[in-house]
């Protein structure tokens, strides 16, 4: 017998989560000027905001407590957006306290919701929490602090006094500036019990609050979180739209990945976010090509789970981001040209795409509630292809994640309605065809 997930909310269910690194969403690099794009992200459907890491940064110019990443990156920015200084504090980079409310109350004016970025595993080692509180920081026999891989102090679980002082920083954030939920950083790195009473005390205060594990011990979707991400995921489908691995590894990567995690779990499924525009050799967006990117997009809205979106993924943007570049130490990187973008030909397909794309996540009850039944075709190295059923109705996507035309019979007539398509040159008699990255959405 399977064990049972939390079930999340539907305003999570039913949405996109849309990810914004201020650094890298536009030239600005503040809240303030994500806050002025939040009514063409509401037009488009978003209605789920998740906002990197805005907190106080360690500022420090030693590098032994830099991350290696960072140091590659060349950018010599001693600040990293996952080196807390002060959790309380908003960092100058980004605004103001202000700011954030204001960010989160124009969010909450257009029916969206927040969520902030925790960075509970480790903290930057010029804290002033750990001069006041050393015991908050693990220590080894001779006391010297210990630290993660990253090169960051690692947080102590054992001191109740540190558990306490997280807890009320989740709470502030939650009851005073009013978001809606959390996602954690490296979040298996953090006791289990801990992310449970966090959870407990987060629902007194919002009852539709929710917790995102950046992690994936699936145990942990039994009591401390609603959703968890899914690294390999993300993998597959660079590899697969790399040329490096089959649709059929796909498909057999999530036949697996449906046995091992909770009933009812609802992973978070994306292919850009920080971390992997910042350590991939290119962008999906170039890898794959906007048509193979537009396809990604369309398979992660149709799984069980929850897509995420990187920000610039609904223009079409190919620029070269780095988590680490902001507008003081760029280096060699880009930010998103918003205003360029946004009126070309192909920016405008794939805002369309996303617009049908977030209104049919929010509408369909198969979506949120079918199972998914996989649909056999006589090219399954090209062609991925599966149903999502409920009461009778589904939802079948047919894609050629190839470089070449494809084709293939099918023993049943999908017939209904087409809901998206990009290269379906033939969609009859049990036959469909389609060019190199193209693919089809029928409903039934």
């Amino acid at each position: 017998m399977k064990y049972k997930a939390v079930c999340p909310p539907e305003w999570l269910s039913r949405s996109a989560v849309y990810q914004i690194n201020p650094r890298t969403f536009s030239a600005d690099g503040t809240i303030r000027a994500v806050t002025n794009e939040l009514p063409k992200l509401k037009e488009l459907g978003f209605r789920v905001m998740y906002l990197c890491p805005i907190f106080e940064e360690d500022d420090s110019e030693n590098r032994d407590f830099w991350s290696t990443r960072q140091k590659k990156s060349e950018t010599n920015n001693p600040k990293n957006p996952y080196r807390m200084n002060n959790y309380f504090k908003i960092d100058s980079e980004y605004g103001t306290e202000d700011d954030l409310r204001e960010f989160i109350e124009e969010a909450h004016r257009l029916g969206m919701r927040v969520l902030l970025d925790l960075v509970y595993l480790h903290i930057g080692p010029n804290a002033p929490i750990l001069k006041r509180h050393p015991e908050f920081a693990r220590q080894d026999r001779d006391g010297n602090i210990i630290c993660t891989e990253w090169n960051f102090p690692y947080l102590d679980y054992t001191s109740d006094g540190l558990r306490e002082y997280l807890m009320c920083n989740m709470i502030y954030y939650l009851g005073e500036m009013d978001a809606d939920g959390f996602r954690c950083d490296v979040g298996d790195g953090v006791p289990t019990d801990f992310w449970v009473e966090a959870r407990r005390r987060m629902k007194a205060v919002k009852p539709d609050s929710v917790l995102i594990n950046e992690g994936s011990n699936w145990n942990n979707l039994l009591k401390g979180f609603d959703s968890s991400y899914c690294f390999d995921w993300h993998v597959n489908l660079y590899k697969a739209f790399s040329g490096e691995i089959s649709a059929a590894e796909c498909r057999s990567f999530l036949e697996r990945l449906a046995n091992e995690i909770p009933s009812g779990a609802k992973l978070i499924f994306d292919i850009d976010n920080h971390d992997t525009v910042t350590d991939w050799p290119k962008r999906t967006e170039k890898v794959a090509g906007h048509n193979g990117m537009e396809q990604i997009e369309v398979i992660n809205y149709l799984l069980d789970g929850i897509p995420m979106v990187y920000c610039g993924n609904e223009l079409a943007d190919e620029a070269y981001h780095s988590l680490f570049a902001n507008r003081f130490h760029m280096g060699r990187f880009e930010t998103t040209d918003r205003r360029g973008l946004e009126t070309l030909d192909y920016s405008l397909r794939r805002q369309e795409i996303m617009k049908g794309l977030n209104a049919l996540k929010l509408e369909s009850d198969i979506l949120c509630y079918g199972s998914t039944v996989w649909v056999d075709n006589s090219a399954p190295e090209k062609l991925l292809s599966f149903s999502r059923e409920y009461n009778g109705k589904k939802i079948t996507f047919i894609g050629n994640i190839s470089r070449e035309k494809a084709a293939s019979g099918f023993n049943e007539e999908f017939g209904g309605r087409v809901l998206f398509s990009n290269g379906a040159e033939k969609i009859s008699d049990g036959t469909i065809e389609l060019e190199p990255r193209g693919y089809v959405v029928l409903e039934k």
